[in-house]
């Protein structure tokens, strides 16, 4: 086993140069064809975000979909780095709408730019904020550039295109749910799996696993792989949503009372109010707090261990990811590919970051 952890933690680093390798190079294109200081200096903080951190495990992806029904070309990493640079895009959106000035540990491009104006200028922080949403907007846009300059046939590239289209859609719906949340009294457990399932699911790992898949052309049916994707993301999201209360600061990358200062309506939390209803109302009161202090953040953790939301979320996470495998078993594809996935799905649910 350990020996194989090797093996597959060497294969992400060895596609995860690949792919920033060839993000330096769509970069450099880009810088290029700056015309004016302005440009260049955010197309160049749109370089940086990217770059800066990020596990690059949606391209991987996107290559390991593709790795499974056809050899290895240079052109998927060349495609690969759409879904990293929507990434971008969703983040550096995200940041603003939550008001997050930190993502990996760094400033969040909003306030990276906020830092860099001149303390007289005029509300900075709006024209931080409008400047990123722009820069967001970029980021979209070379995302399908990268799609359209990899050198993939008309059809691939066109149904691919069309595919991150519909990934940016739902990521939208769900995001619509997100905010929505902390004003529904009524969210459930089943809002929150269609929430995950839109926002973190899709974009996360099924969508680059059907893009992949997509730019191989093959013609066999993807519903498993599909599923596969869609049951893994929601465990991926259980999981960010247990560091995001339980990790470590410095690993993670931001503060971990973040989810509870934007008031997610996490599994953790649903489960904690349902099964201690005594707590209920203090939890709601932490949710609604939007700066919770020491004391108190350590006795919400106290309760969602305490009240079985804890063991119930690693449960779900467990179930997710073995029916997640169970589906991967039924794709007719390349084995070795499928042995990194199957190693991947554990991999989700134990990784500290």
């Amino acid at each position: 086993m350990g020996l194989i952890l090797i093996e597959y933690e060497n294969f992400l680093l060895e596609k995860r140069e690949m792919v920033d390798r060839e993000l330096e190079s769509f970069f450099n294109f880009k810088m290029e064809g700056c015309r004016d200081q302005i440009s260049r200096d955010i197309v160049g903080r749109i370089r940086d975000f990217t770059m800066n951190g990020g596990k690059r495990v949606r391209p991987i992806l996107t290559i390991a979909g593709y790795n499974l029904f056809s050899k290895f070309d240079q052109r998927i990493v060349k495609a690969s780095i759409s879904i990293e640079l929507t990434q971008s895009y969703l983040l550096i959106h995200d940041d603003v709408m939550d008001q997050s000035d930190v993502r990996r540990g760094k400033p969040s491009f909003h306030a990276s730019l906020r830092e860099s104006l001149p303390e007289n200028t005029y509300d900075r922080k709006r024209l931080s904020e409008n400047l990123a949403i722009v820069a967001g907007d970029l980021a979209d846009s070379y995302a399908n550039e990268a799609i359209a300059r990899s050198g993939f046939g008309h059809r691939e590239t066109l149904i691919t295109t069309d595919l991150l289209a519909e990934i940016v859609e739902y990521t939208g719906y769900g995001q619509l749910l997100d905010i929505n949340s902390a004003m529904d009294d009524g969210f459930s457990q089943r809002d929150l799996m269609r929430l995950h399932l839109w926002k973190t699911a899709k974009y996360t790992i099924e969508g680059p696993l059907m893009m992949g898949a997509i730019l191989s052309g093959t013609e066999k049916n993807l519903q498993s792989l599909s599923y596969y994707g869609y049951l893994l993301g929601l465990a991926f999201q259980l999981q960010d949503d247990v560091l995001g209360l339980y990790g470590d600061e410095k690993t993670i990358g931001k503060s971990v009372k973040n989810d509870v200062n934007e008031g997610k309506k996490t599994l953790l939390m649903i489960k904690a109010i349902e099964f201690s209803p005594d707590d209920a109302e203090f939890i709601k009161m932490c949710l609604n707090n939007g700066n919770i202090n020491d004391e108190d953040f350590q006795r919400l953790k106290d309760i969602v261990k305490s009240s079985g939301s804890y063991d119930y979320s690693i449960k779900t996470m467990k179930k997710l990811v073995e029916k997640s495998k169970s589906y991967l078993e039924t794709v007719d594809g390349d084995s070795e590919t499928k042995n990194f996935l199957r190693w991947f799905a554990d991999y989700i649910i134990t990784r500290k970051n």
